[in-house]
C-alpha cells in the first residue's frame, strides 16, 4: 500500500481543507458530545443568565454565582492532591443529574402553583448541581486533541445559541417543563461520547510536556489576573449603573443570538478548514472590542443607548466562554494537575471576579453623583487587562503553546520520500492496518527500546505507550514482543 503524501506543515488533525474532509475528521463518533454541551450550556444560559428576557436574574444570579464558586472551592480543597477517580467522576455525573432536575422541579412547581415560592431553592440546588454538569464536560475535553477541544467548545456554545433562539418563542411553561429533562439528556450524551472516546483508544490527547508549562508559567499567570479582570469587568458592565436587572427585547436577544452562532461557524472555518489558526490575542481584541462599545454607548447618554450597551455587554459575555474554556484546556495539557482543578481555580475565579464585580455596582452605583465614574473605572480596567494579554512577549518564542498553530502562507509542493515508500515498517504497518504512530512504536520495540525511552521520545505517557503497544498485538495477532518481533523478521523475509 502506497502511503499518501502530505503537504509539509500540515497537520491533518487539525487543518482539514476541505467541509467533507473536516465531518471525516471530526465528527465521526462524537457528534452526540455537541448536543450533550449545548443542552448544558442552555440549562445554564436558562436558569442563571435568563437568556430569553433579561442579562441575567440579578442579585439572584449573583448568589448562584457565589453558591457555585463555594462549591468549587471544596473541590480545590478535596481534591488537590489527588487525582480523579473512576468513583470520583461518577459522583460529578449523578450529583449533578440530581441536583439540576431537583431544580427544574422547583422551578416547575413555582410556574405553575405560585403559592409558595422556590426561587432560593432552586438557585442554591441548582448552582451546586452546575457544578458537576459542567465539570464532566471538562473530564471529556482533556481527552480530545486541540483542534477537537476547540471545535467541540465552540460548537457547543453555538448550538446553545441555537438552541436558547428557538426557546424564546415557546411559552414559560413549555421552557420549563423541557428544562426538567435537560440534566438528564446531557449526562446520556456524556456517557455515550465517553464510550466512544474508550473504543477510539486514542490517547494522543494526554498531557504534555510539563517542562514546556514550568517555562511559560509566568505568561500563563500574567493570562489568569487578565481573565479575571475581563470577568470583573462583565460583572460592572452587567450591573451599570445601579445594579438592577438589565431589560432586552426579544428581537434584540434573537439578534445576539444568531450573531454569536455565526461568528463561532466562522471561527470553526477559519480554523479547522482554511488552517489560519487560533490567536488568543487576536480573540482577545474582539472581545475588548465588544466591552470598549459597550462602555461607549453607556457613556454617550443617547435614546437606547443603555439597551445597546447591554447587548454588547450579552455578546461579550457569551463569547468569553470559548477562550476561558479552551485556554483551561490547553493550561491542562501542559501542567502537572488536573485539568479539572485548573478549571476550578481559572472558572471559579472568573465567576467569583463578575459577581464581585455586580456586588460593587449595586453597593457603589446609587451614591455616586455621576454614573460616569463607574464607566470611566470599566475603561481602567479594560486598558489594564488589554496591556497584560496584547503587549509582546520577548521571552515567548514559541506562543503557539496556548493557541491553534496556522499553516504557513505558501506551503512547499508536494513531495515523495521513496525511502520513506519503501520502509520496511511503513509496509508492514499498511499490511496490519497500524496507525502512523503505531508504526513508530513497532520500529522502536524492534531497535531494542524500552517503554520509558519509547514514551518519552514520543512524548507519551508508559501507560499510553501500554495501551498502543495492546493495540499493535491485537492488529498483527500476537501476544508478546517476541511474537511481534518474529512477525516483523517473518515479514521481512
Amino acid at each position: 500500500m502506497r502511503k499518501q503524501p502530505q503537504r509539509s506543515g500540515a497537520d491533518p488533525d487539525l487543518h482539514t481543507g476541505s467541509f467533507s474532509d473536516f465531518k471525516a475528521v471530526f465528527l465521526p463518533g462524537l457528534s452526540v458530545a455537541f448536543f450533550g454541551m449545548g443542552l448544558m450550556r442552555l440549562w445554564y444560559q436558562y436558569n442563571f443568565y435568563n437568556l430569553h428576557f433579561s442579562a441575567d436574574y440579578g442579585h439572584v444570579t449573583v448568589g448562584a454565582n457565589i453558591v457555585r464558586v463555594g462549591v468549587i472551592a471544596l473541590l480545590l480543597f478535596l481534591s488537590y492532591r489527588t487525582k480523579f477517580s473512576h468513583g470520583t467522576k461518577s459522583l460529578f455525573v449523578w450529583s449533578g443529574l440530581v441536583l439540576m432536575t431537583l431544580s427544574g422541579v422547583f422551578y416547575l412547581v413555582d410556574l405553575f402553583f405560585g403559592t409558595v415560592t422556590f426561587e432560593v431553592a432552586r438557585f442554591v440546588i441548582g448552582g451546586m448541581g452546575l457544578v458537576g454538569g459542567e465539570i464532566i464536560w471538562v473530564f471529556f475535553l482533556q481527552r480530545l486533541k486541540p483542534g477537537e477541544a476547540f471545535l467541540y467548545a465552540a460548537g457547543g456554545l453555538a448550538l446553545s445559541c441555537l438552541l436558547s433562539l428557538g426557546a424564546g418563542y415557546l411559552s414559560a411553561e413549555v421552557v420549563g417543563i423541557l428544562n426538567l429533562f435537560i440534566p438528564a439528556l446531557s449526562v446520556i450524551a456524556y456517557w455515550q461520547s465517553m464510550a466512544v472516546l474508550d473504543k477510539r483508544g486514542d490517547p494522543a490527547a494526554e498531557q504534555c510536556d510539563t517542562a514546556y508549562s514550568d517555562r511559560y508559567r509566568p505568561y500563563v499567570v500574567q493570562l489568569v489576573i487578565a481573565f479575571l479582570l475581563y470577568a470583573l469587568l462583565l460583572g460592572l458592565a452587567l450591573g451599570y449603573p445601579d445594579g438592577r436587572i438589565r431589560e432586552l427585547s426579544q428581537t434584540v436577544r434573537s439578534i445576539h443570538q444568531l450573531l454569536v452562532i455565526a461568528c463561532i461557524a466562522f471561527a470553526v472555518w477559519w480554523v479547522l478548514v482554511r488552517g489560519r489558526g487560533f490567536s488568543l490575542s487576536a480573540y482577545w481584541g474582539f472581545e475588548n472590542a465588544l466591552m470598549i462599545a459597550c462602555i461607549g454607548f453607556l457613556m454617550s447618554g443617547w435614546p437606547g443607548s443603555e439597551e445597546v450597551g447591554t447587548f454588547f455587554a450579552t455578546n461579550a459575555i457569551t463569547c468569553f466562554y470559548i477562550p476561558l474554556v479552551f485556554f483551561i484546556y490547553l493550561i491542562g495539557r501542559h501542567s502537572r494537575k488536573e485539568t479539572a482543578l485548573i478549571y476550578g481555580f481559572v472558572y471559579g475565579g472568573a465567576l467569583l471576579a463578575m459577581s464581585i464585580g455586580r456586588i460593587i455596582v449595586y453597593m457603589v452605583g446609587p451614591t455616586l453623583d455621576h454614573a460616569l465614574w463607574l464607566l470611566i473605572c470599566m475603561a481602567f480596567v479594560v486598558l489594564i487587562e488589554m496591556v497584560l494579554v496584547l503587549r509582546p512577549q520577548p521571552q515567548i518564542r514559541q506562543p503557539l503553546a496556548y493557541e491553534l498553530k496556522a499553516l504557513p502562507d505558501a506551503l512547499p509542493p508536494i513531495t515523495v520520500n521513496l525511502e520513506e515508500e519503501n520502509d520496511p515498517f511503513e509496509l508492514f504497518g499498511s499490511s496490519f492496518g497500524l496507525s502512523a504512530v503505531e508504526v513508530d512504536i513497532v520500529r522502536l520495540i524492534a531497535q531494542g527500546r524500552s517503554r520509558g525511552v519509547i514514551a518519552k521520545q514520543l512524548s507519551y505517557s508508559e501507560n499510553t505507550v501500554r495501551n498502543y503497544t495492546r493495540n499493535i498485538y491485537r492488529k498483527v495477532g500476537v501476544h508478546s514482543k517476541q511474537d511481534l518481533l518474529d512477525a516483523i523478521d517473518g515479514f521481512g523475509g
